[in-house]
């Protein structure tokens, strides 16, 4: 045990010399500081997750903007949003929102589960390599991704459309349109599903298959009678975690649904939010119609958080160890792999070559040996040459590795606290940091804004960051957690035997043994800080714009698509650098 070797058990006869009780033992001497560390994180979470929420809550009733002062409590603002016409009506709210949701869970559930039974139980080639390319999607920002297929499939000026036209006479297909905003979302939300079905039939018993194929069933009737049915509460949990952030994302419905004219939750509070900007007047009834999506993420996020507690009771694999059940697919192998690469050619490769090469054109026109005579680099120019820009990097580069650490080391402690410790503000603590989950980014930014108006935070970075470590603190907490448990508590008691107290045994034994799993959730959330764009774009202001406002101002605010596709490429390298790096931090953790 080398990590406590410099903790030298001579020092133990002079720890219990005269003691009548065991004050070195862990569940003793850590009482009194686990109280007061839990009491010291309860408030720290509460500043920045609890209290932007009950701001929240309360400018949903009052009459007037954040900083009025003669305004009152009142039920104008619920009133105003029921009745509300423009962007649209209250029910085609809930019904484009619910829909969207539902149709990007189920096809992405149907898409992710199919792709993982062709690469984990059949003998399609290249199955290990599609495995790989499943976790490139998570590193694409959907901004990007969105301005992407804009480039490709905008009505007039889409590379595919005006090729269609060309050769066809006629549009391929309109982006602009609620069956867009589906098509992407599922594209890249699919691999979730991918991955979370991959890890469930390798845990399944493959026996229970071949049983099902000697009793007589075919292949589809082993798929759809044992196996689907032993993998529904995983199938279920990926279905309520895609449905979710169908209902809490922001990027595709305001760069694809918007210019549609197709509304949903997040863009209807955008849009109020954005009718006024300067004088915040209606950020009261965007917070009342805000407070109106809570109920369907909260109910979600208990179902969701049933079925992955409840997963348990379907294991069907223990000691015995099994040997991998393959399916012949005779011809269809290779139409199978090949359609698996057109969908990675579709997700990663076209939208990315598509942003490179829109950043070097003069302007957008069908792909020809004419277009790449005439490449330029004026737009990298203007960029590179744009104060903005450099000032949006900086932001941008302080804010995620501030950010990312921050979180890092509230994560950290916060877990420590929660597994280790049996004290009574534990359940305080865990509820107050898991509170986000139910809030997406758009409505807890405008908690943010409710609380912070009046001091000097708003418009700074500082709020920024406080969002930030905020809004992503139960992500960093359920990341950061499989390493804490990974940690064993005899070495702590070793240490605490040792005369060592629990900052010099965090700081001298716990932390270096975690310090590749703490590498690799810094990255993580680095590479999430990077990309963020709703929160950011609600608590924007001249001064603290991040690389993800200024793409969205850029290309969408004032038309300059090729500014846009540049800082698009510029992203884009960052976090798949990053991602890399995450990658190869795991494989050497595991």
């Amino acid at each position: 045990m080398p990590a406590v070797s410099f903790l030298l058990p001579k020092r133990l006869p002079f720890m219990l010399k005269g003691l009548g009780t065991k004050l070195w033992e862990p569940s003793v001497y850590s009482s009194a500081a686990a109280r007061i560390i839990s009491l010291i994180f309860t408030v720290v979470v509460g500043l920045i997750v609890f209290l932007p929420i009950c701001a929240l809550v309360f400018g949903s009733f009052w009459s007037g903007s954040p900083v009025a002062k003669d305004a009152y409590l009142t039920l104008d603002n619920w009133s105003r949003a029921f009745s509300m016409t423009i962007p649209a009506t209250l029910p085609v709210l809930f019904l484009n929102s619910l829909l969207f949701a539902f149709l990007v869970a189920i096809l992405s559930v149907t898409l992710g589960v199919a792709m993982a039974y062709l690469v984990e139980r059949t003998d399609m080639p290249f199955g290990h390599i599609f495995e790989q390319l499943a976790i490139l999607p998570r590193a694409f920002p959907i901004i990007i991704a969105a301005l992407a297929w804009m480039l490709l499939l905008s009505p007039k000026i889409g590379l595919l459309n005006v090729l269609s036209r060309e050769l066809f006479g006629s549009p391929l297909f309109n982006i602009y349109s609620f069956p867009g905003m589906v098509f992407l979302m599922v594209l890249y939300e699919s691999p979730i599903v991918f991955l979370i079905a991959l890890s469930a039939f390798r845990l399944m018993d493959p026996a229970l298959e071949e049983q099902s194929m000697v009793c007589g069933n075919s292949l589809l009737g082993t798929l759809f009678r044992v196996t689907l049915p032993v993998m529904r509460p995983l199938i279920l949990s990926a279905f309520m975690l895609v449905f979710i952030i169908g209902i809490i994302t922001l990027e595709v419905p305001i760069i694809i649904g918007m210019p549609g004219g197709v509304f949903v939750f997040t863009t209807a509070i955008f849009q109020l939010i954005a009718t006024d900007y300067q004088s915040l007047n209606y950020y009261n009834t965007a917070a009342a119609l805000a407070m109106m999506i809570i109920p369907i993420t909260m109910t979600m996020l208990f179902l969701y958080r049933r079925l992955v507690s409840g997963v348990e009771k379907f294991v069907t694999i223990a000691g015995k160890p099994s040997v991998r059940s393959v399916q012949k697919l005779g011809p269809w192998r290779y139409v199978t792999a090949s359609v698996l690469s057109l969908y990675f050619f579709m997700v990663m490769l076209l939208p990315a070559l598509v942003v490179v090469l829109l950043s070097f054109s003069e302007f957008i026109s069908a792909p020809s040996m004419e277009l790449l005579s005439r490449l330029t680099l004026k737009h990298w120019t203007r960029v590179l040459n744009d104060t903005v820009f450099w000032r949006a990097l900086k932001n941008t580069l302080i804010l995620a590795s501030v950010g990312a650490t921050l979180s890092v080391v509230l994560a950290f402690a916060v877990g420590y606290v929660l597994i280790r410790s049996s004290a009574k503000f534990k359940g305080m603590i865990e509820g107050t940091a898991m509170l986000p989950l139910a809030f997406p980014g758009t409505v807890l930014a405008i908690g943010f804004v409710w609380v912070y108006i009046r001091t000097p935070v708003y418009g700074s970075l500082w709020i920024l960051l406080f969002y930030f470590v905020g809004n992503y603190l139960p992500f960093a907490l359920r990341t950061l957690s499989p390493f804490l448990f990974q940690f064993h508590k005899e070495l702590e008691e070793a240490s605490w035997i040792s005369g060592a107290g629990p900052l010099r045994t965090i700081v001298r034994i716990i932390i270096p043994f975690l310090r590749g799993g703490l590498f690799a959730v810094w990255i993580l959330l680095f590479q999430i800080y990077i990309r963020e764009f709703a929160g950011a774009i609600i608590l924007f202001s001249f001064g603290n714009e991040v690389l993800s406002t200024l793409l969205f101002l850029r290309a969408f605010e004032e038309g300059s698509l090729g500014v846009g596709a540049v800082l698009g490429a510029l992203m884009l390298a960052l976090s798949l650098g990053l991602h890399i790096s995450v990658v190869r931090r795991i494989k050497v953790v595991a």
